[in-house]
């Protein structure tokens, strides 16, 4: 049977066919969770990580779970409803809710929540939820990873920067003007987007001096490391398209925009994927 990719009006149908469900209680949330831990224990017969492939069938959208509740027993969604403990923990997991990447709405959830990030096409919104499904879904098991919503806006954002700059080069490169423009445009704003703001306020390339011992003589001597924030080359991405530098943009791309991880293929600018 062929597959058949991810694509957004697949999502759109899951969610306009979905039942409305009521917000589950704490004690149904225990009861969810206790057979779930109950089938972990007994064995996990599922494959290892393979590349993941998403099915619709006809029958699809009538089994879609609702949206803060538990949909049917033994059923649970990629929604945990449960957020960053403290302040470290939201700075080493990203704020939002933490959502669970083994269940099998995952794909539609991260769809929902990702939709606003601004893409040049569907294809190119497409190519990263598929590629970070795929990621996301390699070692996941039910109730043992999560993943923020925070982490993957912004995630969402850095392959749309990506795709925005693949368009921009191939306009430079064509004169498009209108292309130009656009990309442009949104290259500017990308530091201004509510994905990347709330995980990333401060956008800074930076480093300090930490010290390091020597164990075994106890000598200490300083060193100077990286210390950027996440967004911290947004900036420069915004710098690099108002200044029409082709060579900076793709620069900078190449050390900091991890282009390649996030679907991104760039094929209009190969000079923004990392060097070998």
């Amino acid at each position: 049977m062929p597959s058949t990719p991810w694509r957004e009006a697949h999502s759109q149908v899951i969610a306009a066919a979905a039942p409305s469900v009521a917000p589950a209680t704490p004690q149904e949330l225990d009861r969810t969770w206790a057979q779930i831990r109950a089938g972990l224990a007994t064995a996990d017969q599922r494959p290892r990580r393979r590349r993941t492939r998403l099915f619709l069938g006809a029958g699809a959208a009538a089994v879609a779970i609702g949206v803060g509740g538990v949909a049917a027993a033994g059923v649970y969604s990629a929604h945990t409803g449960k957020y960053a403990s403290d302040a470290e923990d939201r700075r080493l997991g990203g704020p939002g809710e933490r959502l669970d990447p083994a269940a099998p709405d995952y794909a539609t959830v991260l769809a929902q929540v990702t939709r606003d990030v601004p893409f040049p096409a569907e294809r190119d919104r497409e190519a990263f939820v598929q590629a970070e499904v795929s990621s996301d879904q390699r070692d996941a098991k039910p109730g043992r990873s999560t993943v923020s919503t925070g982490a993957l806006r912004f995630w969402a954002a850095r392959s749309a920067v990506c795709a925005w700059a693949d368009q921009w080069a191939a306009a430079t490169a064509t004169s498009d003007a209108a292309a130009k423009a656009q990309a442009t445009t949104m290259l500017e704003q990308a530091p201004t987007w509510p994905a990347v703001t709330t995980l990333d306020s401060k956008q800074a390339i930076r480093s300090k001096t930490v010290k390091m011992t020597d164990p075994t003589t106890g000598q200490t001597t300083r060193r100077v490391v990286s210390d950027d924030t996440p967004a911290g080359y947004f900036p420069l991405v915004r710098k690099a398209a108002r200044a029409d530098d082709v060579v900076q943009m793709g620069k900078v791309l190449a050390q900091w925009g991890s282009c390649s991880a996030y679907g991104a293929a760039m094929p209009d600018f190969p000079q923004a994927l990392p060097h070998e």
